[in-house]
């Protein structure tokens, strides 16, 4: 179960990674198009990227602090991959969308 822990973690910074380049293309867009919807993009992204970072330190802190918690982290370590995956996904095809 351990690889499905570093595979989430390496998939969070992934989508740190695309939030990053997401979010910075949103700003280029909003110093020229003045509207809630580009700082409602940043926002999101934003917030996004939060949610990811939350996820690294949650799941570094179960695997430094508790064997028990670890062995809590590691059952549920393969729905953690599955989502980060799938955003991952979703955030690939949203830098793909939004740098054309």
């Amino acid at each position: 179960m351990v690889d499905f822990m570093l595979a989430a973690v390496v998939s969070a910074f992934l989508n740190i990674g695309l939030l990053l380049v997401i979010i910075g293309t949103y700003l280029q867009n909003m110093r020229v198009i003045r509207s809630y919807y580009t700082s409602g993009l940043v926002l999101v992204a934003a917030l996004l990227m939060l949610q990811n970072v939350v996820i690294v330190l949650f799941w570094s802190t179960l695997y430094m602090d508790d064997k028990a918690l670890m062995m809590s982290a590691d059952m549920v370590a393969h729905y953690l991959f599955t989502i980060n995956v799938i955003q991952s996904i979703g955030l690939s095809i949203l830098v793909w969308i939004t740098r054309r």
